[in-house]
């Protein structure tokens, strides 16, 4: 019987989907399929969030919007990607230099061991971290047998520059992690573990923790009247203003689509709503001008919810009071700023 119910579950879920990809005018392929199966089944909260915030402001997610969200929920991670290539690349040149190190004598035995050593590691599951500083220490006991052979001197050295690029190449993957890439701050992921910091910090310190959730108002409206070049200058622009108007231990960090979140450590509520009506202020004054065709496309303005940590809260409960207080700025007009229900 339970095998019955989960065939029509599935069946339930599956027509959900197709009759959504056809309302919307969107390609019946595995991707769509695979995002609004997951939407309708509910597996995936934060991609639940996403669409429901962009059906509560009436936005008919276009195929662009579709692709973004499946990158964003379902591509292969681009560090763990990054780790599991440039595992397999340093697992290749460990095995070229004990090719060379095999008819050299007991002064390299200590080196061909640690290397030895080093691949043994290569096979088992690595962070970032624990990898980017194996990498390093492969690369300085390379350097050292460089030093001690004349002979394998260009060979070694050969296979150290390739240890160093595989160091750039995850130092730049986790970079790319973490930011971006329209806006080129910190993005959702980024955000995550920074606010979990954050609160582990504030525990510790017994300081302050406050956050702000921030939407540009009408955003649909501007999107769909200027196009989505425009629209996408408009997200750098709030961006920049963002970065530009807090402090260096704070964050800001695009949360989703035209959704920002700003952290703000050994912050009180009442300095957080200054700060964040001081941001509201500056983006506003700003006016959307395309210099090449002499054209202005006025302002935009924002939204900004703000709410304090409380301690030993779950962090959703943060983020639900945040996005009460942006939801209640919303209602009481836009371009406002609203603190948290006391």
């Amino acid at each position: 019987m339970a095998g019955i119910e989960d065939f029509e579950k599935a069946r339930d879920l599956a027509g959900r989907a197709m009759d959504r990809m056809l309302a919307d005018k969107l390609a019946p392929n595995p991707e769509n399929f695979t995002l609004w199966y997951a939407y309708f089944g509910g597996q995936l909260p934060d991609l639940t969030r996403a669409i429901d915030i962009a059906r509560r402001d009436g936005i008919t997610l276009s195929q662009t919007h579709c692709d973004e969200l499946f990158k964003r929920f379902f591509t292969l991670d681009a560090e763990a990607q990054a780790i599991r290539e440039t595992s397999e690349r340093a697992r290749t040149a460990l095995g070229r230099i004990l090719d060379q190190l095999g008819t050299v004598g007991s002064e390299t035995d200590r080196y061909g061991q640690a290397l030895a050593g080093f691949r043994g590691e290569l096979d088992q599951a690595l962070t970032v971290e624990e990898l980017r500083a194996m990498v390093a220490a492969i690369a300085a006991e390379t350097t050292s047998i460089v030093d001690r052979q004349a002979r394998l001197q260009g060979q070694l050295q050969e296979s150290s520059q390739q240890l160093a690029e595989l160091r750039v190449v995850l130092d730049t993957a986790r970079r790319e992690a973490m930011t971006d890439g329209l806006t080129g701050i910190a993005n959702r992921r980024a955000f995550d573990q920074t606010l979990v910091a954050a609160v582990e910090s504030a525990l510790k310190d017994g300081t302050p923790l406050s956050l702000l959730m921030v939407d540009i108002d009408h955003f649909k409206t501007f999107n769909d009247t200027h196009g989505h070049l425009v629209g996408d200058h408009v997200l750098k622009l709030v961006a920049k203003v963002l970065t530009e108007g807090i402090k260096g231990r704070d964050t800001v960090a695009r949360y989703g689509g035209e959704e920002f979140a700003v952290v703000l450590p050994r912050t009180e509520l009442t300095n957080a709503v200054t700060l964040a009506d001081q941001l509201r202020a500056s983006v506003g004054s700003r006016h959307i001008v395309n210099r090449a065709r002499n054209a202005s496309y006025g302002s935009v303005t924002l939204s900004i919810g703000a709410a304090q940590y409380r301690t030993g809260e779950e962090l959703m409960a943060l983020l639900r009071r945040a996005d009460e207080a942006l939801y209640a700025a919303k209602r009481g007009g836009r371009n406002r700023v609203a603190a948290e229900a006391p």
